[in-house]
């Protein structure tokens, strides 16, 4: 059957019954050349595997710490803008009088409480400002000085 006429065979139907091509057993050529190629084909082999992927791992972020000495309340904001960050501070108040201590020590107990953060008294007018990851153990320390005779 011709290209035309399976084109129009397609569209329009079958006029008449398709050819039927059968195998002839008894050319052996051609069984032959079939053998031939067979017998000379390699055999096929998978690919070799390749290994797995590997990604670099990032460093486990750094904690970072920040220590902080104000010695007027207007410094209060950029040591708030730590905390916000999610580093832990180290506030030393010293330098600074009482009342702008306790104004101080008011708003950044805020900023930390904000942040889901802690506030710890460590040693006099000292002051650590944890944030929510960052775990603190052991005994306050505070409480440790009062009970060993120093008051602040």
């Amino acid at each position: 059957m011709g290209f035309v006429q399976g084109f129009k065979n397609f569209f329009i139907g079958e006029d008449e019954e398709p050819e039927v091509y059968q195998a002839h057993p008894e050319n052996n050529d051609i069984q032959e050349d079939r053998e031939m190629f067979r017998d000379n084909t390699p055999e096929y082999t998978q690919p070799p595997v390749q290994a797995a992927a590997t990604y670099e791992r990032k460093p486990a972020p750094v904690m970072q710490l920040v220590l902080a000495r104000p010695k007027t309340f207007q410094e209060v904001k950029s040591i708030g803008d730590e905390i916000n960050a999610q580093k832990t501070v180290i506030l030393n108040l010293e330098t600074v009088s009482n009342d702008v201590g306790t104004r101080i020590v008011d708003f950044l107990s805020g900023v930390s409480y904000a942040n889901r953060g802690t506030m710890k008294l460590i040693a006099a007018k000292t002051f650590a400002i944890l944030p929510e990851v960052v775990a603190y153990g052991g005994a306050d320390i505070a409480q440790e000085l009062e009970k060993n005779g120093y008051n602040f």
